[in-house]
């Protein structure tokens, strides 16, 4: 696989060998070697849109537990720093782009049909994937994600669909938010 710059992408150096990933507390994971491929990459991928056409046939899409299964402890972090801000503002409605939770859907409704899963870039302790999509519809959907290894799986760590949240996607939204307000988070 070719990465950014015709560089070829990090890997573990042999199937035995899984890859060392140092964690923002200093001390070191330690992941499967099977994870480190881009068919592990696409597979949680696709896990998610399951789960979430899912709860769209069972007639409920929960965001928030979405979220808690597959985004990184830090896109966590920020919403739910923003989320008790805003919720210690009494009397005062301010937006920062989580009402219709547009950052699961990539533009279309439900059910959303993956067509295409490219991962661009697998790296260290994260991979960026292009995901391509076919709605009810027969619509074209697009997404760009953001994946960091974190407790032996892939999680989000940012939705950018382009034509919704331009470069950065949607953790750039909040941190944006969160720095504008003063909002701390870890």
């Amino acid at each position: 696989m070719v990465s950014c710059g015709n560089k070829e992408a990090a890997r573990p150096a042999s199937s035995d060998q899984p890859e060392q990933v140092e964690e923002a507390s200093g001390e070191m994971e330690t992941a499967p070697a099977e994870l480190w491929t881009e068919e592990a990459v696409e597979e949680q991928v696709r896990k998610m849109y399951d789960r979430l056409n899912d709860m769209d046939k069972n007639g409920i899409i929960n965001i928030r537990q979405l979220e808690n299964e597959f985004c990184t402890s830090y896109y966590l972090s920020v919403r739910d720093a923003i989320n008790k801000a805003l919720e210690d503002v009494e009397g005062e409605s301010v937006f920062y782009g989580d009402e219709e939770a547009y950052r699961f859907f990539a533009g279309m409704g439900t059910p959303l049909k993956i067509a295409n899963i490219s991962v661009d870039l697998l790296t260290g302790n994260m991979a960026q994937a292009q995901v391509k999509f076919k709605g009810a519809d027969e619509e074209n959907g697009f997404m760009r994600l953001e994946l960091d290894m974190e407790d032996g799986a892939w999680r989000v760590k940012n939705f950018d669909q382009p034509e919704a949240f331009g470069p950065g996607g949607y953790l750039k939204i909040m941190e944006d938010f969160a720095l504008e307000h003063g909002i701390k988070y870890e």
